[in-house]
């Protein structure tokens, strides 16, 4: 059996070199559907496929799609119940998906790139639901570094990356984590290295290392970025910066700074605002200022809640700072909807 050690080392560092080679697939089968991220399904056999470019073989004529515009795939031969669990799972419609696969018989597929998708959505969809404090993010994890083992030319490449580092630092392993997030440093897209920059700064911060942290945030901000995602991950890099800031004693530029994030963004970006937010509440709360904290953090519960690790960071702050302002009920509450919500998270284990 291989150690978890040694598919860490496989999948962070000796993938960076399988970028030269491909995974050349069968031709017999022809009605393989790739449906792409705008624009019309394509129709034809997957032949080859490396972790940027797949290419489909369609009508004799074989063309290339970058995989990262690349929604989904089919495969011909695949049961309709797994093919309905992609479709669920590219929606965010992960309780769903789940219930697509249970009904999915595994011992009756054949065909070798089935097998393996089927692996890759079980590990994704399971610990999408894990992050949620729905499932078991150890065991999903052990499934995608599977996966990750035999296909690293999988055109879920980077998908696969973030996962992994999303739910290794679930699991409170930030070290491990970032070495997840720098694989995503080798895509050709912009967005996707802006965000690995972002995610591997965040978990270097995790760690205390807010030097290296700052060095991998302010990479993100420097670089290129012409699309709106791209400028997004750079927006949510200068809130890090301010958390750097923060975290060396720095809390009256950063809260300056952060408010002046409040009045230019567009509040329709849950995320960034519950960054945002949450910033604010670390400053004020290692400012003394407990009520603005309490304040800060309430902005995440109540309004830009959707992301379910910066959700679960709110409340357990919540669940520490109602006490000392008098509302232990609404700190009990706090830690109650926290360890329920979001189980899975390090947030409920501290």
């Amino acid at each position: 059996m291989i150690s978890k050690k040694r598919l860490l080392s496989i999948f962070a560092t000796g993938l960076a070199y399988a970028a030269m080679s491909s995974l050349v697939l069968s031709q017999e089968n022809s009605n393989d559907k790739l449906f792409p991220k705008s624009g019309a399904t394509q129709t034809g056999a997957i032949v080859e496929m490396t972790r940027d470019n797949v290419v489909m073989e369609i009508r004799g004529n074989k063309q290339n799609f970058p995989s990262t515009d690349i929604l989904r795939i089919v495969y011909d031969e695949e049961p309709p119940k797994f093919s309905t669990a992609k479709q669920q799972a590219a929606a965010g419609q992960w309780d769903q998906a789940l219930e697509a696969l249970k009904a999915v018989n595994a011992q009756g597929i054949t065909r070798v790139e089935v097998k393996q998708d089927l692996l890759y959505y079980q590990g994704l969809i399971l610990g999408q639901l894990a992050l949620r404090g729905q499932g078991d993010a150890a065991a999903s994890k052990k499934r995608l570094l599977e996966y990750a083992k035999g296909n690293p030319q999988s055109y879920h490449f980077y998908e696969l990356s973030e996962m992994l580092g999303t739910l290794a630092v679930s699991l409170g392993a930030n070290e491990e984590a970032a070495k997840y997030f720098t694989a995503m440093g080798s895509s050709p897209s912009a967005e996707i290295k802006l965000n690995g920059r972002y995610l591997l700064g965040s978990a270097l911060l995790a760690q205390g290392k807010s030097e290296e942290a700052r060095k991998a945030f302010t990479e993100a901000i420097t670089a290129s970025a012409d699309s709106v995602e791209a400028k997004r991950y750079q927006k949510m890099s200068k809130v890090a910066i301010n958390r750097c800031d923060i975290a060396e004693d720095k809390a009256p530029a950063a809260i300056e700074s952060l408010r002046k994030m409040v009045d230019d963004s567009d509040t329709t970006d849950s995320e960034l605002f519950a960054g945002i937010y949450n910033a604010l509440g670390i400053a004020h709360q290692k400012s003394g200022k407990n009520e603005e904290a309490v304040l800060d953090f309430l902005h995440t519960d109540l309004l830009f809640s959707t992301n379910p690790d910066l959700h679960a960071e709110a409340l357990y702050h919540l669940s520490q700072l109602f006490g000392p302002i008098g509302d232990p009920q609404r700190a009990a509450d706090a830690k109650s909807r926290l360890q329920s919500r979001y189980s899975n998270s390090p947030w409920a284990k501290k």
